[in-house]
């Protein structure tokens, strides 16, 4: 009988030492020297087994600080199919603090044609989300100007933006339509900087209303370090056929 490789022993080993009180949520692990020292491993070997935990939601990786026990949550199981704004279902640490700003752009082929319109001017609204430890992730938002009349949205007040991101907008829409995928763009092209190194996932958003125009475009950026998001899946139990 094959034993198990070590990197799932030290994976196994630590989850048992999370399950036996040993080691608390939200405690910082000991630094790798002294875990490497402890399960008389490579650094391969330990880095390969910390990597499948954080994969698996067990630890969080903050850039300068370490590895810590992912803390439990009294949030709600949900995941990102419910129709509301998916950022604080994809990141692994508390937004603390926002940054909200806008920009008013001249008209573009690339709005004209998402939108359906010609030659009309557009608003980017953008929320960095926050905390102790920088730039958590950046939210896009592409918008028409009767969509700030309609939801009268004070452009000028950081709070009217946060509401018409994050609830209002999710309160008249039909539905949404979100794409996962891993940024090209590079992190230096951003005016401010993203917390961690790892490459940026990026979340595109189309948000429809009910007669099926598009609403808003949001674009997510988060790096990977600190995104993980969950799509709760049921079998289908009743289906339409075409006849």
């Amino acid at each position: 009988m094959h034993r198990s490789p070590k990197y799932v022993q030290v994976y196994n080993q630590i989850l048992k030492m999370i399950k036996q009180g040993q080691l608390i949520p939200g405690e910082k692990l000991p630094s790798e020297e002294v875990l490497r020292t402890e399960f008389d491993v490579s650094r391969v070997t330990l880095r390969t087994a910390l990597s499948l935990l954080k994969e698996d939601g067990v630890l969080v990786s903050v850039h300068g600080k370490g590895h810590f026990i992912k803390r439990e949550n009294n949030f709600s199981e949900r995941g990102i199919e419910s129709l509301d704004s998916p950022i604080f279902k994809s990141l692994t640490t508390p937004v603390t603090d926002r940054e909200v700003y806008y920009h008013e752009n001249l008209p573009s082929a690339f709005t004209d044609q998402l939108f359906h319109r010609s030659d009309e001017p557009y608003y980017t609204l953008n929320i960095w989300y926050q905390n102790d430890d920088g730039n958590l992730a950046n939210n896009l938002a592409i918008i028409m100007p009767d969509t700030v009349t309609a939801f009268d949205i004070d452009l000028e007040d950081s709070a009217s933006i946060t509401q018409f991101l994050e609830k209002d907008l999710y309160q008249h829409a039909a539905s949404s339509q979100l794409t996962i995928t891993v940024s090209e763009r590079d992190r230096s092209t951003f005016r401010r900087a993203f917390v961690g190194r790892g490459p940026l996932v990026l979340m595109t958003e189309d948000v429809f209303g009910l007669n099926g125009q598009r609403l808003a475009q949001n674009k997510y950026y988060v790096p990977s370090d600190v995104f993980r998001t969950t799509l709760n899946r049921y079998p289908i139990k009743f289906q339409n056929r075409e006849r």
